[in-house]
């Protein structure tokens, strides 16, 4: 006599789901025993973190800068002393008495810039006169060069408001108000965006290695000669990857908030669920890779090159995506680094906006379908 058709399907659910628990507790147990794989799943993202969260800010403090004042008279003094007393973004290193000693000490690397004040510079000032001030920048590292360009010229044009008359500065004062990041600090970007990078790479090589480690031991021909389906033990490794992954999702969101000191402005469970889809993506791409690769070392190196150049390069981490070429523009939409960027900028950042929170989180949803869907055609389950 037949089972009723709930009865079976009910039987079958809890075999799967016996042999999908079965294979979790399996990498559970291998993962205690095995200290270089917890090290590559616990101590390297925080690594990353502490490196790329120091290593990767952008923001230019305590420059180093020397003047040469040929002027000697009131105004010349106000004008340095303005530069002299921003101790957040200068350090003064004293005033040099000739442009050949400001060269030499940027040449020996001492100090980053030099101010040269002419000679004549209260002279055309009080005849309203054009005053060229000299800048002598070191511009090995153009970023920063040009940075400093911008803090000096900022410096200048404040000095210009002060020698307006009393009556127009009475009618004219610009106020400035920068939305979304007060302080204009790069940090809290790069450094909440690192869970972007970390969260793409490290569940990607974690979750592959899980399939290539058993590949190279043969292990995987009990797989192959066995009643699992290819279903199951695809979702079940990928289950363990994306356990110990919410794991090191949870240090790296505190490190940021405690360590760095980045608040957090949106909605968490929010966040935590498209945090949790983002490393479905990620592992769904290193089960794709793992299904065509064989060794574990062709794995991290693919893994590298298809996660860490482009999640760094078109996810808007370093330069903004709207900024780009209309061909980098194109590549950025097709990785996922890019839309979960935009989930931690709304976050972090701007607060969450409902409708593009769902949009992002969708189009993460479609990427999990594609490489997953992809990974269970590719790999091929061989009977005896």
């Amino acid at each position: 006599m037949c089972l009723p058709w709930r009865m079976f399907l009910s039987i079958t659910l809890n075999k799967r789901l016996k042999r999908i628990v079965s294979i979790f507790m399996k990498e559970f147990k291998e993962l205690r025993r095995d200290r270089i794989s917890r090290i590559i799943v616990f101590v390297v993202p925080f690594v990353m973190m502490i490196i790329f969260g120091y290593g990767m800010a952008l923001d230019v403090h305590h420059i180093p800068f020397v003047i040469v004042d040929e002027d000697k008279t009131a105004l010349s003094r106000d004008f340095k002393y303005r530069f002299i007393n921003n101790r957040e973004y200068f350090s003064f290193y004293g005033e040099v008495a000739s442009q050949d000693e400001v060269i030499k000490l940027i040449d020996e690397n001492k100090v980053r810039f030099g101010i040269i004040i002419p000679s004549d510079f209260t002279e055309k000032l009080k005849k309203k006169e054009n005053v060229k001030i000299q800048l002598l920048v070191d511009g090995i590292f153009p970023y920063r060069a040009d940075v400093i360009k911008s803090y000096v010229e900022a410096m200048v044009n404040s000095f210009n408001l002060v020698l307006n008359d009393i009556d127009l500065k009475k009618l004219f004062k610009l106020n400035v108000r920068y939305w979304f990041n007060e302080n204009l600090k790069s940090v809290k970007l790069t450094t909440s965006g690192l869970l972007a990078i970390i969260l793409f790479l490290n569940p990607a090589i974690f979750a592959s290695l899980l399939i290539v480690k058993e590949k190279e031991s043969g292990s995987i021909y009990n797989i192959y000669t066995s009643s699992i389906t290819k279903f199951e033990y695809l979702f079940s490794k990928q289950l363990f990857a994306v356990f110990v992954s919410i794991i090191n999702f949870f240090i790296l969101f505190l490190l940021i908030k405690f360590l760095f000191g980045i608040p957090f402005k949106g909605n968490f469970s929010l966040f935590f669920i498209s945090s949790v889809i983002y490393i479905f993506v990620s592992t769904s791409i290193g089960l794709f890779l793992s299904s065509f690769l064989k060794t574990q070392v062709s794995v991290i190196v693919g893994i590298s090159v298809i996660a860490i150049i482009p999640a760094f390069l078109y996810s808007g981490y370093l330069v903004p995506v709207s900024s780009m070429s209309n061909e980098a523009y194109i590549q950025a939409h097709i990785y996922p680094t890019f839309y979960f960027m935009n989930i931690i900028k709304m976050n972090y950042l701007k607060g969450v906006n409902i409708n593009f929170f769902t949009l992002n989180v969708a189009i993460l949803i479609i990427f999990y379908i594609i490489f997953f869907g992809l990974t269970f055609i590719l790999f091929k389950k061989k009977e005896r």
